[in-house]
């Protein structure tokens, strides 16, 4: 799927990742900084009742937010990890093999060949900004 999409328009693209994201619980985020990555992950999350603010995980490396069903979404920022111990340490491998909880990934180009090994649950979102409209997006899915 390519499509344009306003910023405010990202709760459609949202509901489209809930029906993908039974399957696939390991969403790869790929964009430059302001790309709109982090509001993306914030409306996921209040369309399925998130109860923490959303944040962006820069600083943290990892944010974990929790539904009202005990659903947990991680949302990582790997922007400032330097290598797979730091992977390790942060509970990373832990998290993408929990149950009942989907993981966001912001710069995974850095550790692409480790998430390579989770090809099978795996989505793809590709941000990339509209020149001329800055509250605009190219957006596409890779399944």
């Amino acid at each position: 799927m390519n499509k344009i999409f306003d910023l405010i328009e990202l709760k459609e693209l949202a509901e489209e990742v809930k029906k993908i994201s039974k399957k696939k619980n390991i969403i790869l985020l790929f964009g430059d900084l302001g790309a709109g990555k982090t509001t993306f992950v914030r409306e996921y999350c209040q369309s399925i009742n998130i109860v923490n603010q959303v944040s962006s995980p820069s600083f943290l490396i990892l944010n974990t937010y929790y539904s009202k069903n005990n659903f947990q979404v991680n949302h990582f920022d790997l922007y400032r990890v330097k290598d797979i111990f730091e992977l390790e340490t942060i509970g990373f491998y832990e998290c993408l093999n929990q149950s009942n909880s989907i993981n966001f990934i912001e710069w995974p180009e850095k550790f692409i060949s480790e998430l390579n090994k989770f090809e099978d649950r795996t989505l793809s979102i590709y941000f990339k900004f509209i020149e001329d409209n800055i509250n605009q997006r190219e957006i596409k899915l890779e399944v």
